[in-house]
């Protein structure tokens, strides 16, 4: 099977159903790829960064007019099948030669095979199986796929590695990072809502430097599976720039020797299928400041330490990390940058219709994951003489959002119980669901400041902190209030009440708005 001549990528078209589609047949009109529809949402993922890589690999464009000429004018599949045309050999999944991220040394018939439903990360453990803790996701709920899923999942482990044990490396971003992909609006009226425009959106000029030795031009020196896996560190001095599309971490190898017809357990198709693959540890470590393109990064301010890549954190990901993954923001100390094709997409002459971002990865502890998350969070053209003000003012709404959700569930809690600080139990839900009622409202605030000049924002921070009143009050009313007396201790929920309504008003939440000496300007 090769990943450049098969049909292998689901895809959703407008009418609703899902076919398989080549690479080259992402600009086929009578086809309509609008949206990648795999079985699983990590795999979309995934999927979506394939795409990238290979048109950033074979198709980057040389200037940014071309790049623009190409978002309104898509390549015909012709000329995306002659640009994949000289790659193809490097892109089998299968047989004697190099297979597509898999290690070159064809040690399957060597060491102990493992279950293929493993290659999952979600999937349970060695040690969750001995302890037979699988209460979640059961044991032998996938025990074969059919080749096209083995190679999402292959993807999606290589693209996300976890921690997995000595020598199990991470991925290029760490385990489970958070990746922020550049989309059109549905909504839109210019730029057509196409599978075509998803990817091209985060597909880079070939003028854009990215971290890598540009010197170092053979082909291994991209793909890592067509050499011998280097088991020492690899720094950006050690592999051109478009490794880090490529990178393999792990050191794995699908066996088919034992393939046979059956019904996939991940898509559900009748096609050949395989039940284990094989693993070494020690792959490829990745070192010394990596800096992927699809992800946001943060950094020290002073530059003492490399950046490191930012990951999805219990909770989710809220409007509270938007203003990172959209434009620079800084703390003092700490500094956080977008994705490097965000801070393109804000130089590119763009329409001027909205825009969203797709953000996604696992909330990993170590090995295990704890949630896959994904959002969209919208994402604007802010006028470059304007995003120094506007960013501060967002960050003010965020901060000011912040201290009302902790003011929240403390308060709640002590209308709980007696004794808070004593209750064990993780209480971040409430803060999560704080965030969840201000959410429509923080956008409105923001497109209000869109459209307003710097110094004419008072009203809308006033009416911002109206907002976090009204929804704190109404989620611990809605939270510790019940028709059942016997239920609460009614002083302690009273007293609680008072404590949240004193916090609320206090000087320090409207400092964070900058509301302390400014008055309501009728404006907006």
């Amino acid at each position: 099977m090769n990943l450049l001549t098969t049909a292998w990528i689901p895809v959703r078209r407008a009418a609703g159903d899902t076919v398989r589609i080549r690479p080259s047949e992402l600009t086929d009109p009578d086809i309509g790829a609008q949206m990648i529809n795999a079985p699983r949402a990590d795999f979309n993922g995934a999927l979506a960064q394939f795409l990238i890589g290979l048109l950033q690999t074979t198709f980057a464009p040389q200037s940014e007019s071309e790049w623009e000429r190409f978002l309104g004018e898509p390549p015909t599949p012709e000329m995306l099948e002659r640009a994949f045309e000289p790659w193809t050999d490097i892109f089998d999944l299968d047989g004697e030669g190099p297979r597509f991220l898999q290690d070159l040394e064809p040690f399957e018939q060597d060491v102990a095979p493992k279950p293929i439903a493993s290659l999952l990360i979600d999937a349970p453990g060695d040690q969750t199986l001995r302890n037979n803790a699988d209460h979640f996701v059961k044991r032998d709920t996938v025990r074969v796929m059919c080749f096209r899923c083995a190679a999402m999942a292959l993807l999606t482990l290589q693209v996300n590695a976890p921690s997995g044990g000595k020598g199990h490396r991470t991925s290029i971003r760490g385990g489970g990072p958070l990746t922020t992909l550049v989309e059109p609006d549905p909504e839109a009226q210019t730029l057509a809502d196409t599978l075509w425009t998803r990817t091209w959106l985060n597909v880079l000029p070939s003028t854009v430097r990215l971290t890598g030795n540009e010197k170092l031009t053979e082909r291994h020196h991209i793909f890592p599976w067509l050499a011998e896996t280097c088991t020492t560190g690899t720094t950006p001095l050690d592999a051109h720039p478009l490794q880090i599309y490529w990178a393999m971490p792990r050191r794995i190898r699908l066996d088919f020797r034992t393939a046979r017809q059956g019904d996939c357990d991940i898509c559900g198709v009748c096609a050949e299928v395989i039940d284990h693959y094989a693993t070494k540890n020690y792959g490829i470590d990745y070192q010394g400041g990596w800096i992927h393109p699809l992800s946001p990064y943060a950094e020290t301010v002073d530059g003492a330490k490399d950046p490191a890549p930012l990951h999805p954190q219990p909770g989710g990901i809220r409007y509270r990390h938007w203003l990172g993954v959209l434009q620079e923001s800084s703390d003092g100390k700490k500094r956080i940058r977008p994705a490097i094709v965000v801070r393109e997409f804000h130089r590119h002459k763009l329409p001027s219709e909205q825009f969203r971002l797709w953000a996604f990865g696992y909330d990993m502890d170590n090995m295990k994951p704890r949630c896959w998350y994904e959002m969209v969070f919208p994402l604007y053209t802010v006028p470059a003489e304007k995003r120094p003000w506007f960013a501060a003012r967002v960050e003010e709404l965020i901060s000011a959002a912040n201290e009302a959700a902790g003011a929240t569930a403390r308060a709640i809690r002590a209308a709980w119980f007696r004794r808070p600080a004593d209750q064990k139990g993780d209480c971040r839900y409430l803060g999560e669901a704080f965030f969840e009622l201000t959410e429509a409202d923080f956008y409105a605030s923001v497109r209000r400041l869109l459209a307003v000049d710097p110094g004419d924002d008072t009203k809308i921070l006033h009416d911002w902190h109206s907002v976090l009143v009204e929804n704190a009050l109404r989620l611990f009313d809605e939270r510790t209030v019940s028709d059942d007396i016997a239920w609460g201790d009614a002083e302690r929920i009273a007293r609680s009440r008072t404590n949240l309504l004193r916090q609320l008003y206090s000087r320090k939440l409207k400092n964070l708005l900058k509301l302390g000496d400014r008055k309501e300007k009728q404006t907006v």
